[in-house]
């Protein structure tokens, strides 16, 4: 039937959930040790490039695989993650406990942004180049301010994902089923746009 026929609409929209669900999983799975998030996460973005380039494969195999050979930038990104998460966190409750004035709250929300801007590139540059973790997150500050205006393209589509998620008590449950898998498949598609940009450009100069 033309309903299941794999150009089909229908057909591309289950193949995509289905994926989304493995991709997801794994990613659940793997990072069940909280420690291995940030390896786990460089070879979600993996097989995510490769779903999204059209690369058939085996999800739990390509996920793997990836997971192992990127343990240990995952892990080092992982912890610079935590660590900044942790110290912007510590900011805000100095923040709500004491009367920052203008120039405080400014400086903060420029550390904020810098510090999106320095992770939000740097697992999908791990999972496609070869390099050390300093530069990948050095390389993704750069990306984002060459490319800002996909960037924040790409922060509204996210925030607009986790909102609906959170929308109410109700999708909190497509948190655990889709969640993760969700905003790392959107952040890959930007990602690899924006890279093969830079690789163009890199090529022609």
């Amino acid at each position: 039937m033309a309903f299941f026929s794999p150009e089909s609409k229908l057909y591309k929209a289950i193949s995509f959930i289905g994926n989304l669900l493995a991709l997801n999983g794994c990613w659940l799975l793997f990072s069940l040790p909280l420690v291995s998030v940030g390896a786990s996460t460089v070879a979600a973005y993996s097989v995510a490039f490769k779903l999204i380039e059209g690369k058939e494969g085996y999800i739990f195999r390509d996920f793997l695989k990836a997971f192992k050979e990127n343990w240990k930038h995952g892990t080092i990104l992982w912890i610079i993650t935590a660590v900044a998460v942790y110290g912007f966190y510590l900011d805000i409750q100095i923040l709500q406990k004491g009367e920052p004035g203008i120039p405080v709250i400014v400086i903060s929300i420029v550390a904020f942004v810098a510090i999106v801007f320095a992770l939000v590139y740097a697992y999908p540059l791990s999972a496609r180049y070869e390099n050390k973790v300093l530069n990948h997150i050095r390389n993704s500050f750069l990306l984002c301010f060459a490319h800002l205006g996909k960037t924040l393209v790409l922060m509204l589509i996210l925030v607009l994902e986790i909102g609906i998620l959170l929308w109410n008590i109700h999708t909190l449950i497509f948190i655990v089923i889709i969640g993760p898998g969700l905003l790392v498949y959107t952040t890959a598609g930007t990602a690899r746009k924006i890279f093969a940009l830079n690789d163009e450009k890199n090529k022609s100069a």
